[in-house]
């Protein structure tokens, strides 16, 4: 599946602001389920979700869909992912900051 704008977009920030920090695009989590993260560091099970169509009734608006994100982050839970939502207005400097911080801390431990 081709990355849409905002993924596109976060890729490049993420790249320019944090080279360092390898993230897997498209990530399958869940055996036996299409389930997949957007991006995700693997080795800290951190994963971020680009949620598009926020204010147009995109698929996360709808009640299918948003049944869908639930049982993904439900079962993601049952196996200890952190998962950060972001949507188009956050795909910013101070969200990814906090994303990359959590890596490093997570890291660490």
């Amino acid at each position: 599946m081709a990355p849409s704008q905002l993924e596109l977009q976060f890729s490049w920030l993420w790249v320019d602001r944090y080279p360092e920090i390898d993230l897997h695009s498209e990530h399958k989590f869940y055996e036996g389920r299409k389930f997949r993260f957007d991006f995700a560091h693997l080795p800290t099970k951190t994963a971020i979700e680009i949620d598009g169509g926020t204010w147009i009734k995109g698929r996360h608006n709808t009640g299918t869909g948003y049944a869908g994100d639930c049982e993904k982050l439900n079962l993601a839970a049952l196996d200890r992912w952190v998962v950060f939502h972001l949507t188009g207005d956050m795909i910013t400097n101070k969200w990814l900051d906090t994303i990359a911080e959590s890596i490093r801390e997570a890291k660490a431990t």
